[in-house]
């Protein structure tokens, strides 16, 4: 039987909402849990309750802004060189915006953090994952996918931009 006792977990999203509580579950399972978090204050703060109430000290916090391809990269290669291991990543940050806005890199931001962050993060870790296997990657989403389509000709939705449709397409 597979267990999560001793095995490094990256949850993305982890300071609050069902990260922070994925993090407690698998903190009180004895995982070695890193959480990332965007706020570092909030971080340090989730990371210091999680090993007070899990009575677990191998929790740890990361800072990284997940709507910018360089921070995804950056967080990567902060993950490597700090953990010898990674057996469990969780994808789970995300959020909704109801107007639009565009990151730094030029890609709108519901699109860059509900979707791009899972992707890019997932390849920038595989060969990390592919050699602590038996490892397992996990990715959040919503039951909002549902209404989500592949806008092709309007990823970065210039043409037009309504909330609730850029989450449910970023879920799908």
């Amino acid at each position: 039987m597979w267990t999560v006792e001793g095995k490094t977990c990256l949850i993305t999203g982890g300071t609050n909402g069902i990260g922070k509580e994925t993090a407690r579950g698998l903190a009180r399972l004895g995982a070695h849990v890193v959480i990332v978090g965007r706020n570092p204050a909030k971080t340090t703060a989730t990371v210091d309750e999680l090993r007070r109430t899990t009575g677990n000290l191998r929790v740890d916090g990361l800072v990284a802004d997940l709507s910018l391809i360089a921070e995804m990269c950056r967080l990567a290669d902060e993950f490597r060189a700090h953990y010898p291991a990674l057996h469990i990543l969780i994808n789970n940050a995300g959020a909704y915006y109801d107007k639009r806005a565009v990151t730094a890199e030029g890609l709108e931001r519901t699109f860059a953090l509900n979707h791009m962050s899972y992707f890019v993060l997932t390849l920038a870790l595989l060969d990390m994952l592919k050699s602590s296997a038996p490892a397992r990657i996990l990715s959040v989403s919503s039951g909002a996918h549902a209404m989500g389509r592949l806008r092709k000709s309007d990823l970065n939705y210039e043409k037009s931009y309504l909330g609730w449709l850029a989450y449910g397409d970023s879920k799908l």
